[in-house]
């Protein structure tokens, strides 16, 4: 039997480490320290805490709609001189309905969703079509009281006067309806053929939008990529870029309406008035429109301030055209705390993990976060940690998960459920591709705590 004396040098280090742990209760009993206590801070000393590093794509934490609508109204006008008439306020309304159909806030997408809402003058009809639809809603509960009082007439006179009455309401009807039926022909614009509704571009949009390109006769360009094949009109993604640029910095000249420029005898009171409204739209802050164009989903600020609080670490990536720089100054616009852009300062900030804040990585790895996450891991993944990838992008983490490498498999990916997407896409998404879906609740236990009431109070059922 071998002498504990000559024991191998692991033996001893474990001996040694196995006495320090039994005289240390002795020692803090003799200090007055509590055993709870002195537990606590034995399992704090010997233990390392799990860390949980998120990666959150913008748009699963910023409500960006309003800013692409603008940006995208913007850029379009530019790529397409003449095309598009009107003001971006005519498009907001109506463009946030297409917006589930758009997956990514940055791309080259949401002007050409502006072309084509122009080429189909699609916000002015689908605004008469819903107004059409309210006004057949009243007119049927009204008539469901009229034939309640008629049912409850018990005199000749009675009847009569509420027949007469329904007969003035026919009447006023049929003269509306052709007041709708010239209105909706001045609103096709003298097609010949019937444009599209909004319904029909929710459902075709993956097929419009190339026919639209070719239909516009601009030159296209196709990649193929970590996205698969991509085929966009040329020069577009970069017009959207710079847009959201010179909004970003505030230099930006808004474009003028250029689509009347025919009929100035005609309408010189009208363009008093448009010039007027462009003056007062220029004295605004260019930089100010635009970051109060951006909105926190519900319950992002508090998932953020949870996992500083927890010690766990945040990383917002951007998608293509959107900068780091502009990302952080959208979130510290919203009130979220943002490691500096400087490294030094940064290297420092991450040193006080008391004082970790949320990091962003821009555009520079396009849309595909995915691969994005999968190099963070691979250069500063420690074994204490545990990442993951929350996405607003169906076709993001589509590819994640059919992907197949190792290095994505490495991190788990969900969609965040409380943004916007299509219903179809979602479900397709889920049985197809085994994608995750986390509403509010499972975002916070993807941190192991629980959310607030605030939060869970607040929320939008969908």
């Amino acid at each position: 039997m071998a002498c504990r004396g000559h024991a191998p040098s692991y033996g001893t280090v474990a001996v040694h480490l196995g006495l320090r742990r039994r005289s240390a209760p002795c020692v803090r009993a003799r200090e007055g320290i509590p055993r709870a206590a002195s537990a606590d801070v034995a399992e704090t000393e010997t233990s390392v805490k799990t860390q949980h590093v998120v990666c959150c794509s913008f748009d699963a934490l910023v409500d960006a709609t309003a800013e692409v609508s603008l940006v995208a109204f913007e850029a379009a006008r530019r790529f397409w001189p003449e095309k598009i008439p009107g003001s971006a306020s005519d498009y907001a309304d109506v463009f946030a309905m297409l917006a589930p159909c758009l997956e990514e806030s940055s791309s080259f997408e949401a002007a050409l969703m502006v072309r084509v809402m122009a080429e189909e003058n699609l916000a002015a009809r689908t605004r008469f079509r819903l107004e059409l639809k309210d006004r057949k809603q009243k007119r049927l509960k009204m008539e469901a009281a009229e034939n309640q009082k008629m049912e409850r007439a018990v005199t000749t006179k009675q009847r009569e006067k509420l027949e007469e009455q329904k007969a003035e309401r026919e009447q006023q009807l049929a003269k509306r309806r052709e007041e709708y039926k010239k209105e909706n022909e001045r609103l096709r614009n003298g097609m010949r053929t019937r444009p599209l509704n909004l319904r029909e571009v929710v459902a075709g949009w993956d097929e419009i939008k190339l026919h639209a390109s070719i239909k516009f006769g601009v030159e296209l360009e196709t990649n193929i990529g970590w996205e698969g094949r991509t085929v966009q009109p040329a020069g577009l993604q970069s017009v959207v870029n710079d847009v959201r640029e010179e909004f970003s910095v505030g230099c930006i000249n808004l474009s003028q309406d250029d689509t009347g420029a025919d009929d100035e005898d005609e309408d010189d009171d009208t363009d008093d008035t448009e010039m007027e409204g462009n003056v007062n739209e220029a004295n605004l802050n260019p930089k100010e429109t635009w970051l109060r164009s951006h909105n926190l989903h519900h319950g992002a600020l508090e998932f953020i301030e949870a996992c500083v609080k927890r010690g766990h670490e945040v990383v917002v990536l951007g998608g293509p055209g959107r900068s780091a720089k502009q990302c952080s100054e959208v979130l510290t616009h919203l009130g979220v705390e943002v490691e500096p852009d400087d490294e030094d300062a940064a290297e420092s900030e991450r040193e006080n993990k008391s004082k970790r804040k949320c990091r962003v990585v821009g555009a520079e790895y396009g849309s595909a976060r995915g691969l994005a996450v999968a190099a963070m891991m691979h250069e500063r993944e420690q074994p204490h940690q545990r990442w993951h990838l929350v996405d607003a992008s169906l076709a993001e983490l589509t590819r994640v998960a059919s992907s197949g490498l190792p290095q994505t498999s490495a991190f788990t990916a969900q969609f965040a459920s409380w943004t916007p997407a299509l219903h179809a896409d979602k479900v397709r998404a889920e049985l197809q591709d085994g994608v995750r879906f986390v509403d509010h609740d499972g975002l916070f236990n993807l941190v192991g705590c629980e959310a607030p009431p605030s939060v869970m109070d607040g929320r939008e059922v969908t």
